[in-house]
């Protein structure tokens, strides 16, 4: 989960995923989720997955600035543990 005293930063780190991907935090903020993702397995892994859904939706037709409603990243990561959001419907 990262460096033992930087325990808030992976909290941070997950609230804000979303964000960095669609290029919505400001540099301070990057940096500081680049350095926690460098070191943390679950919020590299979480960045990537971010990515190849932002790709994916940009690929689909039709959906030019569309946004993904403000939850769904918060349900996809649940759903990845086993958490109650892999039974919800979309």
């Amino acid at each position: 989960m990262g460096e033992p005293g930087r325990a808030g930063d992976h909290q941070w780190s997950q609230e804000h995923l979303s964000h960095y991907v669609e290029g919505e935090l400001p540099p301070r903020a990057r940096r500081r989720l680049d350095r926690h993702a460098r070191d943390c397995v679950d919020c590299g892994r979480g960045l990537r997955a971010m990515r190849a859904v932002v790709h994916a939706l940009q690929g689909l037709d039709g959906l030019a600035g569309a946004r993904a409603p403000a939850t769904i990243f918060d349900r996809v990561r649940l759903a990845g543990r086993g958490g109650a959001a892999s039974s919800q419907n979309a």
